[in-house]
């Protein structure tokens, strides 16, 4: 069983050893490991080229420029012809057993994808957590960002060319948005529930991460197209997701509002239908739905503003 892992790298010195390391010592499988490095400016291209070196055979470096995270893993996908591949982002690392489970879950199912379970690690300290995928529809787990995440999933690389690869203009939702382009061509997806990689959770210094405003406002726009999707697909089959989105777009559209109170209204109309009433969560307490059935959006984001302000004073 054939495996590429593709590693795309910026400035990682200080974790490219224990991703390459995780990556090499997988068993069970034939492994490629092909680092791509992205413009690094650290010493990170010194250190892939040592490593290299000292795995003749078993890992290739190639250079992208500065082109950015989508870019480097379609560079590394040119570079292979595995007919299974795995995106590892090189501040991430795999589990053991990783690639060779996936990799029998796909051969058994004939799946696309394989969304996996993966461990989030935090650099502040805080307790790890595992994030496991959705196991209904996977249209709901699109949604609901519940299909894995890029260093946790196995992808068979046809159907990943076949949707057109990374989108390279993207500097966030870069994962979701290929998952949209391939469910969308009938791609299948099998879950994995054992956690297959550990996830590094950075603030700053991702390859793909910018500005929050514009990662919510990609977001909002991506579950709008999911949504609309479904809608003009067959909108009684997928009434229930629609209405999970319509509430996955009114949560993202009340934190864009923390950083574009006119940006985020604007979206509410746009994007909502008439009558929408959000659902209580733990990011929408029923005195904020109270508030919204009386006062509307706009009034209820408002009163939620003051109130955050006052209680942070």
């Amino acid at each position: 069983m054939r495996v590429a892992v593709i590693m795309p790298c910026r400035n990682v010195t200080q974790y490219v050893d224990a991703s390459v390391r995780s990556a090499l010592m997988q068993e069970g499988v034939d492994l490629q490991l092909i680092a791509v490095d992205d413009g690094s400016t650290d010493g990170t291209i010194e250190r892939l080229r040592a490593l290299e070196s000292a795995h003749p055979g078993a890992m290739h470096v190639i250079t992208s420029g500065q082109s950015g995270a989508c870019a480097a893993r379609n560079a590394g996908l040119r570079h292979t012809d595995a007919p299974l591949v795995r995106f590892l982002d090189a501040d991430d690392a795999l589990l053991p057993g990783a690639l060779q489970r996936q990799g029998a879950l796909m051969q058994r199912t004939g799946a696309d994808v394989v969304a996996g379970a993966y461990v989030k690690r935090y650099p502040d300290g805080r307790p790890e957590e595992v994030e496991t995928p959705w196991t209904g529809d996977a249209w709901e787990g699109l949604v609901r960002t519940r299909l894995g995440t890029t260093s946790a999933n196995l992808f068979r690389r046809e159907a990943v060319l076949a949707a057109g690869g990374w989108d390279e203009s993207l500097r966030s939702s870069q994962d979701y948005e290929l998952l949209f382009r391939m469910l969308k061509r009938g791609a299948r997806v099998v879950v994995d529930e054992t956690p297959s990689a550990i996830v590094l959770k950075r603030e700053q210094g991702s390859i793909s991460r910018t500005d929050e405003r514009a990662n919510w406002i990609r977001y909002i726009e991506l579950r709008r197209a999911m949504r609309d999707h479904l809608r003009d697909v067959d909108p009684v089959r997928h009434a229930r997701v629609i209405a999970v989105a319509n509430q996955y777009l009114f949560m993202a559209i009340r934190v864009l509002s923390r950083h574009d109170r006119q940006a985020a209204f604007a979206a509410f109309d746009r994007l909502l239908p008439a009558g929408f009433v959000p659902s209580v969560s733990p990011a929408t307490t029923a005195a904020y739905v109270k508030a919204y059935r009386w006062l509307g959006f706009r009034m209820a984001e408002r009163l939620a503003g003051l109130i955050g302000r006052m209680t942070r004073a």
